[in-house]
Parts: structure tokens; C-alpha cells; sequence
């Protein structure tokens, strides 16, 4: 990867807090979450959590944030969301002093934008194996 290209990674994960995986088939959480346990990952082992249209699969939390993956018909979207209402008021209050800046100057944001790039790319080469990507 060359300089402009770690450049361009870099700024693209100070904005980017998602990432998303196109299957060519609906999976139920159970059978993603399957596919998803064999896959290592920097944030810790997935669970699946909640019942009903709660059900999600999480990672343990990181800081503030808990990286979490839904599926939405062939669509699974791995994002961050806050951790509890201490993340929602450090994010609040760091806006508020920055003038709105704070998730582009928060390097923990950075890394978990990152995090969540780096579980997109595993799923997505999990998925490739099992014959799930077009």
C-alpha cells in the first residue's frame, strides 16, 4: 500500500463508522453468526444478543463503543454504537468543546472506525468461502 493509499484509508476511516457486506442470500442471525465464529477479530469474539427484531451480534465493548453487526435482507451492516449512556455523554460534551469536531479529532473514534472496517473485510472473506458473496 503506498503513501496516497495509507492517506486515503486513513481519512476515509476518520468519517466512515460502518461498513457493509452484499450476500447473495438472507441468512438468519444464527446461521450468520455461524459463519462469523470461525473469523478472528481485533475486537474480541462476536455473541449474539437480544430476541425479536433486538437480535444483533455484538462484540465486547471498546471504551465508549460496542462494534455491532445487522442484517437487513442480504445486507449486513457492521457499525459502532455507543456503550451505555457514559458514551453518549462523553461524545455530547466533546462536541460541545469542539464545536462538532470531536469524532474527526477522537483518535479512539479513528480506531473504531477502523475496527469495523477490519470485522467488514473478515466477514466478507469468511462469506467468500462459504459461498455467500456474488
Amino acid at each position: 500500500m503506498g503513501l496516497f493509499d495509507k492517506f486515503k484509508q486513513g481519512s476515509k476511516d476518520m468519517i466512515k463508522s460502518y461498513d457493509k457486506v452484499k450476500l447473495n442470500q438472507k441468512l438468519t442471525y444464527e446461521e450468520l453468526y455461524d459463519v462469523m465464529k470461525e473469523g478472528t477479530y481485533p475486537c474480541g469474539e462476536p455473541q449474539l444478543t437480544g430476541k425479536g427484531i433486538m437480535h444483533c451480534i455484538q462484540f465486547p465493548p471498546v471504551n465508549k463503543y460496542v462494534i455491532q453487526v445487522a442484517l437487513s435482507g442480504t445486507t449486513v451492516t457492521v457499525t459502532k454504537i455507543y456503550s451505555g449512556i457514559g458514551g453518549i455523554l462523553k461524545e455530547t460534551v466533546g462536541d460541545a468543546v469542539t464545536g462538532g469536531w470531536y469524532d474527526v479529532l477522537n483518535g479512539e473514534n479513528i480506531d473504531l472506525n477502523q475496527m469495523t472496517r477490519i470485522v467488514g473485510e473478515e466477514l466478507t472473506k469468511l462469506c467468500q468461502t462459504k459461498g455467500l458473496l456474488n
